[in-house]
């Protein structure tokens, strides 16, 4: 089984704001994440998308280094390591407006084994593609792509929490709800509620308590 969006659909015109209104907790922890598949992504759409995440992740206690999948391994320095994988050509100029929308759409899950939400994510592009496409064909270019990568923010931003929390628990709203649809992926604001806030961050907290302990300790 996997931790999935099951998406909804809900059309509604879109609004474009960058500014956020929460207060961020200081990052704890780092979260080194490894990128497969962004080669045949717009770089305005991976820009937005780790723009996104990174208040996000912040609030839930996370500091987030990007990197591709052709970097080195990483040194351990980082907690936490998640390997993520962008199925498809994730750009707004794939869209096409025109497709029939199935009722439900994954379009983004996580690995699951042994009961273990493991750190292997994805999105898929070409479903994020016919979920978008009949809702922002009408903005600019460079709104679309922001729009687009965003939703791509959010969308990992559900699937850490559930590798991070380990859980495959959600909340009634916000990014650990179970299912989301267009009217969550275009509003200006989605973030973490209070209770799935209180998941993740304890994963945060621990694993600096690990390396603190880790440490050495000084001689007098």
């Amino acid at each position: 089984m996997y931790a999935r969006f099951l998406a909804s659909f809900c059309l509604l015109c879109v609004s474009i704001s960058t500014g956020r209104s929460e207060t961020i907790a200081p990052a704890t922890s780092e979260l080194e994440v490894y990128v497969k598949g962004d080669d045949a992504s717009s770089p305005d759409v991976i820009w937005a998308m780790q723009r996104e995440m990174a208040p996000l992740m912040e609030n839930a206690g996370f500091h987030v280094s990007w990197h591709t999948s052709s970097d080195p391994a990483s040194s351990g320095a980082a907690q936490h390591l998640i390997m993520v994988e962008l199925r498809g050509s994730c750009s707004a100029v794939s869209m096409l407006a025109n497709l029939p929308l199935p009722h439900s759409l994954v379009l983004a899950s996580s690995a699951v084994a042994d009961g273990r939400i493991l750190p292997f994510s994805w999105v898929d592009c070409a479903a994020l593609n016919r979920f978008l496409a009949p809702v922002i064909s009408g903005q600019t270019p460079a709104q679309q792509s922001y729009i687009y990568g965003r939703s791509m923010g959010r969308l990992l931003a559900h699937e850490f929490y559930h590798v991070l929390a380990q859980t495959e628990d959600h909340t009634s709203g916000g990014i650990a709800k179970a299912r989301f649809s267009t009217t969550d992926l275009l509003s200006d604001h989605l973030d973490f509620e209070p209770v799935a806030l209180s998941r993740v961050r304890p994963a945060a907290l621990e694993a600096t308590a690990e390396q603190s302990s880790d440490a050495p300790v000084a001689g007098r």
